[in-house]
């Protein structure tokens, strides 16, 4: 007998707890929260979407929340130029994708571990921001901007939007495309990828360009959601992600991405944060459930794959 996926178990988790919070909390189901808790997702989401890519071709990077704390320095240095929203959103993307093929360089040409090039660049990103910025935020976007993170079209948050889009592109692009069938052989066998006359280490740096690329736009969102340009805006935001992915079915040591399960998990990450603030838990709370989450999914998934070898 089958088991059922993985995604079904999430499914079934967010029902029940937002059923369990709803009962501590009578504000849980009321619509205006439901549409909060899809834009609390939203960024975390969007940085997910790129991870899932990195993390199924056995890859990982641990510079995202740094990311996107330089490019939220990046997007208000060109919007204090007297710069547009689109020129400033082009640029901030295309410096999320230059920090992401700084990664793949040291990764694919260097060699370095993925763990370690990725956790030096977040410290270096981290650090950079800090002393570009001396640790003071920049404050005062034009409305314009801040839209994107406080608007709204046909009722949803636009942040929801751009986190839909970027959804179904993951989604496109591991079903639909030779990238997203490359993933899943980088993760699973790449020195066999080589030998059939593929580039891996071409696909494998697309992949921490477009990672890069996902930090960029989550930065955006969250620059203009908070109309200021923190330097610490992107603490935790990289753990989030890979709890997330993770949580999601995408196995940690790479061979299968799991966009949908992302979004999923992504969604209960926020149900659960959302709640325990209803519910008045303290907020130093989150940080350890999602340290619990990472630990959970990760001895579920290690499990699955020894029982898979078993069977083998």
């Amino acid at each position: 007998m089958n088991r059922l996926p993985q995604p079904f178990w999430i499914g079934l988790s967010v029902v029940a707890l937002s059923i369990f919070f709803s009962r501590l909390s009578p504000r849980f189901l009321s619509g205006e929260n439901i549409v909060n808790i899809m834009d609390q997702s939203s960024i975390n989401i969007v940085v997910a979407v790129g991870m899932t890519l990195v993390i199924a071709s056995a890859g990982i990077d641990l510079s995202a929340g740094g990311n996107v704390a330089v490019c939220g320095i990046v997007i208000a240095s060109t919007i204090k130029a007297g710069f547009g929203v689109v020129p400033t959103v082009v640029v901030a993307l295309l410096t999320g994708a230059i920090l992401g093929l700084l990664n793949a360089l040291l990764v694919v040409k260097l060699k370095i571990n993925p763990f370690m090039a990725t956790l030096a660049m977040m410290s270096v990103l981290g650090g950079g921001a800090l002393i570009v910025t001396q640790g003071i935020p920049i404050y005062g976007f034009s409305p314009d901007f801040s839209w994107i993170g406080r608007g709204k079209v046909a009722g949803f948050p636009v942040s929801v939007l751009v986190c839909a889009v970027v959804v179904s592109a993951g989604v496109f692009l591991t079903r639909f495309t030779r990238l997203g069938i490359y993933v899943a052989a980088l993760g699973g066998n790449e020195e066999a990828l080589r030998r059939n006359g593929v580039s891996a280490h071409l696909y494998k740096s697309a992949l921490y360009v477009l990672c890069g690329a996902c930090a960029a736009i989550a930065s955006v969102i969250l620059t203009s959601k908070l109309n200021s340009a923190e330097p610490l805006a992107g603490a935790m935001v990289e753990m989030n992600a890979i709890a997330t992915v993770v949580l999601g079915g995408t196995k940690i040591r790479g061979g299968f991405a799991r966009i949908e399960g992302t979004l999923l998990a992504g969604i209960l990450m926020g149900v659960i944060r959302n709640g325990l603030v209803l519910a008045g838990i303290s907020s130093y709370y989150q940080q350890f459930v999602t340290g619990f989450i990472i630990l959970a999914a990760i001895i579920v998934s290690e499990r699955s794959k020894e029982e898979k070898g078993r069977k083998k």
